[in-house]
């Protein structure tokens, strides 16, 4: 997909939220209301998002932490967004309330939007956080830096390049990087693991 505009914006159709708000809203809101599974789940989907609308990068201002790219202004929006009755937390999931999935209705997102929010949230939304966590920093290294996870989940790098492929989500080259494999010897691991990965695809 090719990336739009840099100067892309979110329509104005309420005077009383800004852009971060509208795309947090949209993004909670996408595929039917189904909610984000976790805090990390919806920090890298918006990252992500961000990286394909470059000029959201600004709105939300990512930067190297803990578990990858954060954004500050992610957290705050979705604190203000829940203050306001338009999100509610349950445990770990987020969901839009009935007055959010309303007002989201009313916002009327570009579908270009949508349909790259829509193709990030069903690619992570079921993934676990680890795999999340791997797939972001072998594809982010730059991100890496003020990671505390990244070592404990380099020694899972090959087990969870498999579950990714197996489940469909990633193309073998993207496997094998995640792997740290070249592509020789990652076909020789799923070969030798009875994974044909063709089979897979």
């Amino acid at each position: 997909m090719k990336s739009p505009n840099n100067a892309y914006k979110i329509p104005e159709a309420s005077s009383s939220l800004n852009d971060e708000e509208k795309l947090v809203l949209f993004a909670i809101g996408s595929l039917d209301y189904a909610p984000i599974r976790s805090k990390i789940k919806i920090q890298k989907i918006l990252f992500l998002v961000s990286n394909v609308f470059k000029g959201f990068q600004d709105l939300l201002d990512y930067e190297p932490h803990l578990f990858g790219p954060y954004s500050e202004t992610l957290d705050y929006v979705l604190e203000s967004l829940i203050k306001l009755g338009l999100v509610k937390r349950e445990g770990s999931f987020y969901r839009l309330t009935d007055e959010g999935e309303t007002l989201v209705n009313s916002l009327r997102p570009k579908p270009e939007l949508l349909a790259v929010i829509n193709d990030f949230k069903s690619f992570l939304n079921d993934l676990t956080d680890e795999e999340i966590l791997v797939f972001v920093y072998v594809s982010y290294p730059q991100f890496i830096s003020e990671s505390v996870k990244w070592d404990e989940l380099k020694p899972k790098r090959v087990s969870i390049a498999l579950s990714l492929l197996n489940k469909s989500k990633i193309s073998f080259s993207k496997a094998a990087e995640i792997a740290g494999m070249n592509a020789v010897d990652f076909d020789k691991l799923l070969k030798d693991r009875g994974m044909p990965w063709r089979a897979l695809a």
